[in-house]
């Protein structure tokens, strides 16, 4: 066999792999479902995820592992739709964790200073503090929000303690899933082998190569320039106004699902939380009917609830004119020497519901276990899907006799 042919098959199952440990990743991300959303911080999660992200950190490297991020972010919003909200918030936390965590291996952990824990921690302190900028300056501009930050440490904290500690033991279980090594490159084996990336080619969703229209981009760069102008906006009937346009274009570009102009309402814990913020944390003149509330907060209220609703409209647009394709794009142009997680991504995105919906229905770990043993459960998640996911992928991509 020639090195070309040696490095080719290595490039595979290296993509492979890499696929591999991103929809363990996603399977994680499902565990999290079970945590109950709570009104006055609707986005605090476990960060069960971050136990891929360290590994991919100290296995891949900061680039690689930055392009993993920004391929989860991309991979969820391909599924769950892209918005202002939910994608600046997905992704400005996701960066900030994973360079912090990229920055303090690089410098005190290869030397043995800091391990798996004080990466875990630091990554999920600045996970929540992106998270948190993004909320303030997207959401509501409102000081109290500030008042979270002690409950974001002590999450930090905690769950960043848990999620380092697993990480070694995870790294063996997930380690030998996809790995090269085990992949034959003899002769006989390589017209076999040549079905990872073949398959891709011929029935992935996403071409490299696939022309977004200017129309296309036009769409998109004027949908986020609207979304973000509603930032600075304060008048009430233009933000009615806007509310209503945003609703019947979605309608208009999915005329079989009148049900769209009630999308937004399907995150009701997002409204909560800006009810919660503006009416109780509120200064300016009360109202006698309801003593809590004042004339600003209400307005604040009524204002930013409107802005949201705009924003998760734009799922649509964002869908309707391949914004999936162009954030793809866009991946592939800043990252050309990352071919091999490029395709990771795309192997992923194939595989994506079936793992959802394997994590979902029959691998669900009561709350009760993981609060009171997380290490155990978790271990025993990770081994069983780590498994599927392997049965599933290769079932598909690799025959190896």
């Amino acid at each position: 066999m020639s090195t070309a042919s040696l490095i080719d098959n290595g490039e595979r199952a290296a993509a492979l792999q890499k696929a591999m440990l991103l929809l363990a990743a996603v399977a994680l991300n499902a565990v999290e479902l079970a945590f109950p959303r709570l009104p006055f911080l609707p986005w605090l999660k476990p960060g069960f995820a971050n136990i891929i992200t360290v590994i991919w950190v100290i296995k891949f490297g900061f680039r690689d592992a930055v392009l993993f991020t920004a391929l989860r972010v991309w991979i969820s919003g391909f599924y769950f739709g892209f918005s202002l909200f939910s994608f600046s918030l997905s992704l400005c936390g996701g960066l900030l964790s994973t360079t912090s965590m990229s920055i303090l291996w690089n410098t005190l952990g290869r030397r043995g200073l800091v391990g798996t824990v004080g990466m875990a921690v630091t990554g999920a302190l600045f996970h929540n503090a992106g998270q948190l900028a993004v909320v303030y300056f997207v959401m509501s501009r409102n000081m109290s929000l500030f008042g979270q930050v002690p409950f974001m440490l002590g999450a930090a904290v905690v769950f960043g303690s848990i999620v380092g500690a697993l990480v070694p033991v995870a790294a063996r279980i997930v380690g030998n899933v996809g790995d090269v090594n085990s992949y034959k490159t003899d002769t006989d084996d390589n017209d076999v082998n040549t079905k990872l990336y073949d398959s891709i080619k011929n029935h992935n969703r996403i071409n490299t190569n696939s022309a977004i229209t200017f129309t296309d981009k036009f769409i998109i760069a004027l949908t986020f320039a609207v979304s973000i102008s509603l930032m600075f906006i304060n008048d009430t009937r233009i933000l009615v106004t806007a509310a209503i346009i945003f609703s019947v274009i979605s309608l208009i570009l999915n005329p079989k699902r009148p049900m769209n102009l009630l999308y937004p309402a399907k995150f009701y814990i997002l409204f909560l939380f800006i009810a919660f913020t503006h009416l109780f944390f509120s200064y300016g003149t009360r109202i006698d009917a309801i003593p809590f509330a004042t004339k600003e907060g209400l307005a604040a209220f009524a204002g930013q609830s409107l802005r949201l609703w705009c924003w998760l409209q734009t799922t649509h647009i964002f869908k309707k004119f391949r914004f999936h394709e162009l954030f793809i794009l866009i991946l592939y142009r800043f990252f050309p020497n990352q071919k091999e997680t490029l395709k990771a991504g795309m192997i992923a995105l194939e595989h994506f519901p079936e793992i959802v919906r394997i994590a979902k229905s029959e691998n669900k770990i009561p709350v009760i276990t993981l609060l009171f043993k997380p290490k155990t459960a978790l271990m025993e998640y990770i081994s069983v899907m780590s498994r599927r996911i392997s049965r599933i992928v290769n079932k598909d991509y690799i025959v190896v006799q």
